[in-house]
C-alpha cells in the first residue's frame, strides 16, 4: 500500500498523535501531525518532510519524534 495525499494515519508505535499527508514525491512524503484528532480542540503542527521506507507489507515513514507511521 501506498500514502495518500489528503489521508490521515496512525502511527504503528511510539505516538499517539494522528499524521496527515499533505503532499508526496515518489520518495518523500510532507505531513502535519494533528493533536486530537477528530475533536473540537484539534491542532495541527507545522508541515515536515521525511522519506519513505519501503517493508514486506507496504511503505512506511519514521516521524522526528522516532514515531513510525504506516500505510498499511
Amino acid at each position: 500500500m501506498k500514502f495518500e495525499v489528503n489521508k490521515r494515519y496512525e502511527a504503528l508505535s511510539g505516538s499517539v498523535l494522528t499524521f496527515e499527508i499533505i503532499k508526496r514525491t515518489a520518495k518523500r512524503v510532507t505531513y502535519v501531525e494533528i493533536d486530537h484528532a477528530g475533536r473540537y480542540n484539534e491542532r495541527k503542527s507545522e508541515p515536515k518532510t521525511a522519506t519513505i521506507k519501503i517493508w514486506s507489507k507496504g511503505e512506511v515513514f519514521i516521524t522526528s519524534r522516532g514515531a513510525t507511521v504506516k500505510a498499511y
